[in-house]
């Protein structure tokens, strides 16, 4: 029995016919090129029936699949002695006088045929809009330009705009007018110096005061950190440095009881009149330690913290109980409640890479988690020839099938790897990818998708499902995968991405995953040496603090 032709891919029916794959593309919107109806694919006989229809599609197309805006304007602009902008090709688009007739990775196309010199019947217009191009360009400043004219930084600039509901024009230059008009409001400029924000030693040099001296206004409670920002220091630290507003300096400038010219006055080395105002708080060493006995205390569960010298941070660390709980909003806000300890909030991180991969593992590992998923492909990124799911909590294979990829073969090093030969996913009874589908969603509904590599693994399905013009579900979407890969890297503390080490079926494979997703639950080694005492910590982070 002679086997059901496969039908065309539009690639393979534009070569069949002679006709480029935007032809086919073009010709199916305006109906010279008719809908596939075999699975999205042609049909011998619409193949045929595409054939006749060449002529008529070549005449009614072009050959020449067209140009974007910007060559087009060029090319405009030569025949029209004006300098034409891909700009001034979109106005022409706004105002109904051209049309797109396709596009290319985004950008539009326009056919080249309705611009030649006999052909292009808007010139009048489009001088017309280059002119006004040219005025705007002369009454109008870039941004950098704008912000300069007033004495501002383009963020101080932004920020006075949105304050005045000015909005910037085309190719968002700012109108002269708007500018000068933002420029000449001397309440507005006031607003934006007392904003400003200084570091704490700009802070100590606009305050005219010692740096140490700053540190005693802030430890005495009259002045507080306005923001963060995050430095490099060498070449591993990361620091985060406070940010002070120049207003509140100015309030301060003005505390009454302070002798702010005595504070000046005092010469390097001596003691600061400031000093009776201050009283210093607790170590955030302490703190960190007391919470982590909190947490065992509270919710039985085993926690831990570690101090990094290299980016001046804690991490408190814990495995979750029967119950998955604390959850990291539960830790989060069991933080902040004490607000001595919410202080410290910005240089606390809640779980470390490692662990959180513990945590992902042990929810995906409870029934109803999630699902371990592996494919086998004709190549790398073809099309599925075997596809297995197996249950993270019972281990159980919901699904293991090989899949006929139709007529993509399987290449001679794909075969070498995991043994599939196209006698084999050509047997009869073996489904093909549409047939496979129904229950591929039905197994994975619910569930978090993990895959050893699952950008490949969710690759290949998303695109078998657009070879067969199928929906791919929630399997598309890159929130509903887990990657084992990246999890493990992460869980030993590297950034090498190492291979599974299963036998190259999808069944064995998913198999092996689901064996890498116990180990993954429990804290790796490296991490638990990395664990020393508190004293050891705290004077850890008395040194990175003297250093």
């Amino acid at each position: 029995m002679a086997k059901k032709h496969p039908g065309y891919g539009p690639v393979q029916l534009g070569r069949e016919v002679g006709l480029a794959q935007w032809q086919i593309e073009r010709g199916q919107r305006c109906g010279l090129v008719p809908a596939p109806e075999q699975g999205g694919r042609w049909s011998e006989a619409q193949c045929e029936q595409v054939r006749e229809q060449v002529p008529a599609i070549v005449e009614d197309l072009g050959e020449h699949p067209g140009l974007g805006a910007s060559r087009l304007a060029e090319q405009l602009g030569r025949q029209l002695e004006l300098e034409v902008w891909s700009s001034d090709v979109e106005a022409l688009v706004e105002r109904g006088l051209v049309e797109p007739v396709g596009d290319y990775k985004g950008f539009d196309l326009y056919d080249t045929r309705l611009f030649t010199p006999e052909a292009f019947a808007h010139a009048e217009v489009l001088t017309e809009v280059v002119a006004e191009r040219q005025r705007w360009l002369q009454s109008s400043l870039p941004p950098h330009e704008a912000a300069a004219r007033c004495g501002w930084s383009p963020t101080e600039f932004e920020r006075a705009a949105r304050t005045e509901q000015v909005e910037a024009g085309r190719f968002g230059r700012w109108a002269l007018v708007d500018v000068e008009r933002l420029a000449g409001n001397e309440d507005l400029a006031g607003a934006l110096a007392a904003d400003r924000l200084l570091g704490p030693d700009q802070a100590a040099q606009y305050m005219e005061i010692r740096r140490r001296d700053l540190d005693y206004c802030l430890e005495a409670g009259w002045l507080r950190p306005y923001s963060h920002r995050e430095l490099k220091v060498g070449r591993y630290k990361r620091v985060e440095m406070a940010l002070y507003r120049t207003g509140d300096l100015d309030a301060l400038k003005e505390l009454p009881g302070v002798d702010w010219e005595a504070v000046r006055a005092v010469k390097p080395g001596m003691p600061s009149p400031l000093r009776e105002f201050a009283k210093l708080g607790p170590r955030r060493a302490d703190l960190v330690h007391g919470f982590t006995d909190l947490l065992n205390e509270q919710f039985g569960v085993l926690a831990w913290s570690s101090f990094w010298n290299s980016r001046d941070r804690w991490t408190i660390d814990w495995l979750p109980n029967e119950a998955g709980e604390p959850s990291r909003e539960q830790v989060r806000e069991l933080f902040n409640a004490e607000p001595v300890r919410a202080a410290f909030t910005k240089k606390v991180t809640l779980l470390s890479e490692a662990t959180e991969v513990v945590h992902d593992a042990l929810r995906f590992l409870a029934p109803g988690g999630g699902v371990v998923i592996d494919t086998e492909t004709t190549d790398l990124f073809g099309a599925v020839v075997e596809v297995a799911v197996v249950d993270c909590a019972s281990g159980e294979v919901l699904l293991d099938t090989l899949v006929n990829p139709g007529d993509v073969a399987i290449t001679p090093e794909a075969q070498e790897i995991h043994g599939i030969t196209m006698e084999m996913v050509t047997a009869e009874g073996v489904p093909s990818f549409d047939q496979v589908l129904p229950r591929l969603l039905e197994v994975t509904a619910g569930r978090t998708v993990l895959a050893y590599n699952e950008s490949y693994d969710r690759t290949v399905i998303r695109e078998d499902c657009r070879r067969y013009g199928l929906q791919a579900g929630r399997l598309r979407e890159r929130s509903t995968w887990w990657c084992l890969m990246a999890a493990r890297s992460e869980w030993e503390g590297h950034d090498r991405s190492l291979a599974l080490g299963g036998g190259h079926r999808a069944a064995g494979d998913a198999l092996a995953a689901l064996a890498l997703l116990h180990q993954l639950a429990e804290p790796p080694a490296w991490l638990r040496s990395r664990l020393v005492g508190p004293q050891a910590e705290a004077e850890q982070e008395v040194a990175s603090c003297r250093s």
